[in-house]
């Protein structure tokens, strides 16, 4: 299931790029401002991905 969120988390970033190429032709200030929060949100969401494995791997040596 956690391959699942990741590839489907890849999915959404690989969507919302290509989208924002499309708002670059037409506006370029906006895809500028939209890059730079869209990479933070990917830093956050990594963040929150690690974070996820290592509570994971907690619970699982807990539970041995």
């Amino acid at each position: 299931m956690a391959e699942n969120a990741n590839e489907a988390i890849d999915d959404l970033f690989r969507q919302l790029r290509l989208k924002l190429l499309k708002v670059r032709e037409s506006d370029p200030a906006t895809s500028d401002e939209l890059k730079n929060l869209l990479v933070q949100l990917e830093d956050w969401v990594e963040k929150l991905v690690v974070d996820s494995l290592k509570l994971q791997s907690l619970e699982k040596k807990g539970k041995r």
